[in-house]
């Protein structure tokens, strides 16, 4: 038993250092695509420009997104603004009607209903690109505050045959928590980042958030919209991107400058969190085989590593310390990788909270790639079942 433990532990171990050393590579792969490659957009050639979010119950936050939509750095006559209300119970739908007459090139568009079998958001967002005509689609949610030059700097991604550009969003703390949860947080959202912008130098999108996402609307339509993927409560984003990569419709890019990342409310609650990782880990089992292969030899390795401290305590004590050193090198393998990033992406003030993140990340894995696959999570409002896919009521 020991040595298979032990057997099993090292093929994780190697496997998982491999894959940060491989992510290491695309990172700089990426930066030399970028800094070499001519964007084929230019001050002469813009392209019309569509920007999308789906709201559902968003009064709070729809205040300060519309007053970053109407201070967008890009010319009006290139630019549509397309919101949609899905079914919102709140002020949604007074605040975007009354924004009409503020905000240039708006257009609202209210959802009353459920389709089976369309995933509400998906849903939202299909409206509103058949609904629209801008040559470059942009995504961002109603809880972000983009930046007046998102548009421009976007753009700079888009090099010759690139067909989606992938974005950060750094988390935005409206509601103060402590320091060094704060760091935590964002330190645990940038490493997804990070692994985004890796995979895309790699040449295979790993993943991607719909706070700040771009394609082209061509693109789109040739993977014929969320077909295939519609059901699904989640994946916009990133089920998506992998359906633009599995069909081979063009490259990937990414928005590294600056001005392209696009802040994101944290959770404002432990509750927020708890739902909100819950929904992210339930889209696992919808990845190629190849991804979610993936995800179970992490899941496995990380529930190894958990293991550590009870079987030292059970008197296992070869296991229990080859599970710790195991739990070292991963995480000084990690140091090296995100440290290099936060550099890049000028997030060098994450890293006083590497260690405690490394310390917690373990269990963090077991436990909601565990309730990603079993337990039900609150949506805007909504319960979903991660089994089903549906309203946890119908």
């Amino acid at each position: 038993m020991l040595t298979i433990f032990l057997s099993l532990l090292t093929f994780f171990l190697l496997a998982y250092c491999a894959a940060i050393l491989i992510l290491g590579k695309g990172i700089n792969q990426l930066q030399i695509m970028l800094q070499t490659e001519a964007p084929v957009f230019t001050a002469q050639n813009l392209p019309t420009v569509t920007v999308i979010v789906a709201a559902r119950n968003e009064q709070r936050n729809l205040p300060a997104l519309l007053r970053c939509l109407k201070a967008l750095n890009y010319p009006a006559e290139k630019l549509e603004i397309c919101i949609v209300n899905d079914r919102s119970s709140d002020a949604t739908f007074e605040i975007l009607n009354e924004a009409r007459k503020n905000v240039a090139n708006l257009q609202v568009i209210h959802i009353d209903d459920l389709i089976e079998d369309f995933a509400p958001k998906k849903r939202a967002i299909d409206c509103a690109i058949r609904a629209t005509s801008g040559e470059i689609i942009m995504l961002t949610d109603a809880d972000c505050t983009p930046q007046p030059d998102w548009i421009c700097a976007t753009l700079a991604g888009y090099k010759k045959g690139t067909a989606c550009v992938i974005g950060y969003s750094p988390y935005r703390f409206d509601k103060t928590l402590p320091a060094m949860i704060e760091k935590m947080l964002g330190l645990e959202f940038f490493s997804i980042a990070t692994v985004a912008a890796a995979s895309v130098g790699l040449g295979q999108p790993a993943t991607a958030a719909g706070c700040n996402l771009s394609y082209r609307r061509e693109t789109w339509f040739r993977a014929q919209g969320f077909s295939g993927i519609q059901q699904w409560i989640s994946g916009d984003d990133d089920l998506f991107v992998l359906k633009i990569a599995e069909q081979k419709l063009g490259g990937f890019s990414y928005g590294l400058l600056p001005q392209a990342f696009v802040p994101a409310a944290a959770p404002s609650s432990w509750k927020a969190f708890w739902n909100q990782r819950i929904r992210y880990a339930s889209k696992g089992a919808h990845y190629a085989p190849p991804f979610v292969a993936a995800l179970v030899s992490i899941y496995l390795f990380n529930l190894m590593l958990t293991l550590s401290l009870p079987l030292l305590v059970l008197g296992w004590l070869k296991a229990g310390l080859a599970a710790l050193i195991a739990w070292i090198i991963k995480s000084i393998f990690e140091w090296n990788f995100l440290k290099k990033t936060a550099e890049i992406y000028s997030e060098k003030k994450l890293l006083s909270a590497f260690l405690p993140t490394a310390l917690v990340h373990p269990f963090y894995i077991v436990l909601f790639g565990f309730l990603g696959l079993f337990s039900s999570f609150n949506w805007r409002g909504e319960e979903f079942s991660v089994t089903t896919e549906e309203l946890a009521d119908g």
